[in-house]
């Protein structure tokens, strides 16, 4: 065999490479940092025990106050027929104030959704009932020495979700474990990666998890639903630019129930939106000012003073906004009506191999739901471009 020979002048090129010592930092780099703060606030602030695979809790809320007109009324005292479902939200004696025209008459008796009454009273002259008409229900007034009345009441509702095991597993040989390697030892550099990927995992299923129950294989698999599975009433589609107006309109409806303690995740291209309604007002202190710009750390609803936190969730950068998919979206999550009971908290479980295999294994598990109480106090915003 010939002896390698080099001649000349030997550059770095021309060693053997199996010779080069690796400058290696020992530091790998992650691409993204973990930002599932959902997840962990709700870790701190309203994680509650479970006992049971399924998770159930009651609603229930005050009389309603308002209907609206389906039809008649055409003439002073004919019927009215009110939307399909409401007529058990009137009493005989009620007192009733038409909203667009003022007329006010008192209810004598309800058949289904029929209310028979009496002609207008007060100082409103008489004027048609239309299709839409809101109708407050003001009061009732009873006689002297009358009964009891008509006794109604709300029916509570009962809500339910699924417990769900979340795992998020990996595994080495021994052999691996036992090479040095850049960065440390495979289980330590691995097991950071999957609790950021598992409370990652976690945090999509509070805002998109699916509420379903498998029975088809030999064990059950429950699947917890998230806050879009729940939330029907404040779905807003700004099917295009997110306006002052528009997020003004969105969220007095969503702050109209519930207490104050609410908060806002947007995507990075809602809140982009959101600072562009300061930068559109910004004005430079000086001719040479060098900073142009805007960051909205939160939002205060004209219409009820409240202030809400905004929360930025960066990755959800990486999702589509065309067809109003997931990068134009923002949750309003109102935190006193959301939960996350767990029936087994995050472990970390370590050597989950069989016994007489030559390699190891890890995984985190957590088996959790999420109660989303009266979904009326929370909302969803879709459909932003910009």
């Amino acid at each position: 065999m010939a002896i390698p020979i080099v001649t000349g002048l030997e550059d770095d090129q021309d060693i053997l490479q199996n010779e080069r010592v690796i400058d290696m930092d020992p530091v790998i780099t992650m691409l993204d940092p973990d930002t599932s703060q959902f997840m962990t606030m709700l870790m701190r602030v309203a994680r509650s025990g479970a006992d049971s695979t399924k998770n159930e809790w009651l609603e229930d809320q005050y009389f309603p106050r308002l209907s609206s007109v389906a039809s008649g009324g055409a003439t002073d005292g004919a019927n009215v027929v009110v939307a399909a479902g409401e007529g058990p939200y009137f009493r005989a004696g009620d007192l009733v104030r038409n909203a667009r025209t003022g007329v006010a008459f008192r209810v004598t008796s309800v058949a289904t959704d029929t209310l028979t009454i009496s002609v207008a009273l007060g100082r409103v002259a008489f004027a048609a009932h239309s299709a839409g008409d809101q109708l407050l229900i003001t009061g009732n007034a009873s006689k002297q020495g009358a009964g009891l009345g008509t006794e109604a009441i709300t029916k509570r509702v009962a809500q339910f979700n699924y417990q769900m095991i979340q795992r998020n597993p990996y595994g080495f040989t021994r052999s691996l474990m036992a090479s040095k390697l850049y960065g440390g030892p495979v289980p330590e550099k691995e097991r950071k990666k999957k609790a950021v990927e598992h409370k990652r995992a976690i945090e999509y299923t509070l805002f998109w998890g699916t509420r379903a129950l498998d029975l088809t294989g030999s064990e059950p698999v429950g699947q917890t639903g998230g806050l879009f599975e729940f939330v029907t009433t404040n779905v807003k589609n700004a099917a295009g630019t997110l306006t002052k107006v528009l997020l003004d309109t969105y969220m007095r409806d969503f702050l109209q129930h519930g207490e104050q303690n609410g908060v806002l995740f947007v995507s990075p291209v809602v809140s982009q939106a959101i600072s562009g309604f300061l930068r559109d007002a910004w004005q430079p202190t000086t001719v040479d000012t060098r900073l142009w710009g805007a960051k909205v750390d939160g939002f205060i609803s004209g219409a009820y003073g409240f202030k809400v936190p905004v929360v930025v969730k960066r990755d959800w950068n990486d999702f589509s906004t065309a067809s109003g998919q997931y990068g134009g979206w923002a949750f309003y999550v109102n935190m006193d009506n959301i939960e996350m009971p767990t029936l087994r908290t995050t472990e970390l479980l370590r050597d989950r191999q069989n016994n007489d295999a030559d390699r190891y294994d890890e995984e985190y598990l957590t088996e959790f739901g999420v109660k989303v109480q009266q979904e009326r106090t929370h909302g969803i915003i879709t459909g932003v471009t910009g």
